[in-house]
């Protein structure tokens, strides 16, 4: 049997009209249709996920009178960020209002065959939005299903199962115990729950092995991933803050001054970076945007024409500094992200350049049309303008080798040195990036290996991306070898 992947998401309380619960403050409320696209995307980064189960508790407060539409927000959400797997979502103990449940979320438990197994979603029973019971007509309905062939069985809940959780607050269903026989008698291979916002480890008892979700509303905003080959079953927690003891921060998030963005600002960047675990950000600005039009950006003038961008006719860079000098702080800086024109020089001003605190050089365009060029003529075109660009003196190289994937190329494996001698050559160093992109970790050994410094670069263009460096995290793990990440990452800028 293939590996199916489950993504798992369980208590995001949202609440769209304040930032964190006013009865929890750990709880943020306002997040939740947000955090539910980052953990899509943070599992994407991982590997990919087949389906995306979601087990309760999807508002704060499911008695409001807000109830339906912001589970409308959330379930948009969920479907958008789910792409083409399947999605299924139970309710928890806040999302009742009496007996009645938003639409969406009103469905009875439900069988789901996915990838080859069955998995049974409980919608229970709970009195006072606090006591959680099993229907007798469910634990009928999983007889029925055991009783039936098919594949391996696992269930989905919103209260936790097992180990036993002692608290005054009743975590546990009030006939759990007869759940877990049903359980063991039905050869049920998982079960997988939320509610206990701490989580529970992956454990067993009596051949049934259990799991529960800690809640994605609260730092350091888990959710699980969980892979099943047959009876095999393995389980990665995930977590899209990072802790601030790794001092990682970020060189490379865009603001509203982007073209190219949507919905962001730079006080909700760093506001973003922060709440993520950040100790710092760069809000780097492409300033060929800021020199040109959008139209002539977008039609790569300033590359193409370079008296596009140093006439500046459209030059908003007066503002762009203004608005950056009002919030450059200790854990805020400032940086230009620029390119090489035809002409072959940086796409910045020297006044501006002496202004940033950082400079990031990038290829989006070549001078050539790299269309009309073979594999052989864009990989060498692409090295004569990576050189160009690192000898003009810029303090990192973003996404390399992004321009291949972004024309539909393979990235030639045998420019991963070359590339790696040139940072060393220049002192630059290379940026883990994963917006649109899929960094590599051979390149990255390889610039190690050459003593060459590694930048993190959440390229931000939305709000869900800024302060997103848990994938790069683990992409630094993987690759570091016990090296303490002080000693390969950059230095903060300035």
């Amino acid at each position: 049997m293939p590996e199916f992947r489950l993504l798992v998401l369980a208590d995001m309380h949202f609440n769209p009209r304040v930032d964190a619960d006013p009865n929890n403050l750990a709880r943020r409320a306002g997040l939740g249709a947000e955090l539910i696209g980052r953990a899509a995307e943070d599992a994407r980064r991982r590997g990919g996920f087949d389906a995306v189960a979601v087990l309760g508790d999807l508002l704060a407060d499911g008695s409001d009178g807000f109830a339906d539409a912001d589970t409308a927000e959330l379930l948009a959400e969920l479907r958008s960020a789910a792409g083409d797997a399947p999605v299924m979502v139970l309710p928890g103990n806040h999302d009742f209002d009496g007996d009645r449940l938003p639409a969406g979320l009103d469905e009875p438990t439900r069988v789901r065959e996915l990838g080859g197994y069955r998995f049974v979603l409980f919608s229970d029973q709970w009195e006072s939005a606090k006591w959680g019971t099993r229907r007798p007509e469910d634990i009928r309905l999983l007889d029925e299903v055991a009783a039936k062939e098919g594949g391996p069985i696992v269930s989905l809940q919103h209260s936790p199962m097992n180990p036993r959780i002692l608290h005054l607050y009743p975590y546990m269903l009030t006939n759990r115990r007869q759940v877990l026989r049903q359980y063991a008698r039905s050869g049920v291979l998982l079960s997988v729950s939320g509610h206990y916002h701490k989580g529970q480890a992956l454990n067993e008892r009596d051949g049934v092995k259990y799991v529960t979700a800690a809640a994605l509303c609260e730092n350091p905003f888990d959710y699980l991933l969980i892979r099943l080959r047959g009876r095999e079953v393995s389980v990665e927690r995930g977590s899209l803050a990072v802790t601030p003891e790794m001092g990682l921060f970020d060189v490379h998030a865009h603001t509203e001054f982007a073209y190219c963005g949507r919905g962001i600002d730079a006080a909700g960047v760093v506001a973003r970076s922060r709440e993520f675990g950040l100790t710092g950000v760069v809000l780097t600005e492409h300033a060929p945007q800021l020199y040109c039009s959008a139209e002539d950006f977008w039609a790569a003038r300033h590359v193409w024409e370079p008296d596009c961008w140093r006439r500046a006719g459209a030059s908003r860079m007066a503002e762009f500094r203004a608005a950056m000098d009002a919030v450059r702080s200790g854990f805020v800086r400032v940086g230009l992200e620029v390119e090489l024109d035809a002409a072959g020089k940086l796409t910045v001003r020297d006044e501006d350049r002496a202004w940033a605190d950082l400079l990031v050089g990038a290829i989006h365009w070549l001078a050539e049309d790299s269309a009309s060029l073979s594999d052989a003529e864009l990989a060498r075109a692409f090295l004569r303008t990576s050189e160009a660009i690192l000898a003009a003196g810029v303090d990192v190289l973003a996404h390399p080798f992004r321009l291949f994937r972004w024309a539909g190329r393979a990235v030639p494996a045998d420019l991963h040195a070359p590339l790696a001698g040139m940072l060393a050559a220049t002192g630059t160093a290379a940026e883990i990036n994963f917006h649109g992109n899929a960094p590599d970790p051979a390149f990255f050994a390889c610039c190690l290996e050459r003593g060459v410094k590694l930048a993190l670069g959440t390229d931000t263009h939305v709000p869900a991306e800024a302060g997103s460096l848990s994938a790069h995290a683990d992409l630094l793990r993987r690759i570091a070898g016990g090296v303490e990440l002080g000693d390969i990452l950059m230095p903060w800028p300035g």
